[in-house]
């Protein structure tokens, strides 16, 4: 356990100050492929021919991505962080997926409320199990990107010598990791609740990369970095 914990902190940091969103959450979400294999060989899972499509499809995802969709981007400190925060396409970014979150939560409850006979058929409980899950990816995603945002304020801190942490902003950006990790872990507990995990966390990770990797193209301003046939691929 504490070489799960010491790996995966140590191993997380290290991952988030060097490589760029899309290619981060590109990463994380190759652990599917990872978790496939380990629970045939360990577990004595079968491995069918989706398995294989599916394990094949992330792999060259991961490439493609890695290939024609990474930007690096420099350590920002605390007033290039805010003023990416202030811009205005990123503002309605944010507030165009928290409306769709509130959406999604709003519709679980009424369906849920105006059918109370039919909510616990097993497509019912997979439809809502699947409405948590895209919460949660988005939620999740999220996080990640105000994990970056930390920790580069932290390597800002150590390498340059000069406290990032002395003004309140830079603690609001940790209490806001705080609330997005501890909600994207509730919503994807009640999706687990109600479906499959096979089903819900490739799912939760689709939407997860797919987020994370517009986060990073917005807030970072890489779009109109980013050509039209890379973005195509």
């Amino acid at each position: 356990m504490f070489m799960f914990i010491v790996s995966n902190l140590v191993g997380s940091s290290i991952q988030i100050t060097t490589l760029p969103l899309p290619v981060l959450s590109t990463l994380q979400a190759s652990g599917l492929v990872f978790n496939s294999i380990c629970a045939t060989l360990i577990l004595g899972e079968p491995f069918t021919r989706w398995s294989l499509g599916g394990t094949l499809l992330v792999c060259a995802g991961a490439v493609l991505i890695a290939a024609f969709g990474a930007i690096g981007e420099p350590a920002h400190s605390l007033d290039q962080l805010l003023a990416l925060l202030g811009r205005r396409q990123f503002i309605l970014w944010m507030v165009a997926t928290a409306i769709v979150v509130v959406a999604v939560i709003i519709a679980t409850k009424a369906v849920r409320w105006m059918n109370p006979r039919t909510h616990h058929t097993p497509r019912a409980r997979l439809l809502r199990g699947m409405a948590y899950g895209s919460i949660s990816g988005i939620l999740s995603a999220h996080s990640l990107l105000v994990a970056k945002s930390a920790v580069e304020l932290l390597v800002r801190t150590i390498i340059d010598r000069h406290n990032q942490f002395n003004r309140w902003q830079s603690w609001i950006i940790l209490l806001a990791l705080l609330a997005l990790a501890l909600s994207q872990l509730y919503y994807l507990h009640k999706g687990l609740k109600l479906c499959s995990t096979s089903i819900l966390y490739p799912f939760v990770f689709c939407v997860y990369n797919i987020i994370a990797i517009l986060d990073g193209l917005i807030y970072f301003r890489q779009t109109s970095r980013l050509s039209l046939l890379h973005a195509l691929i």
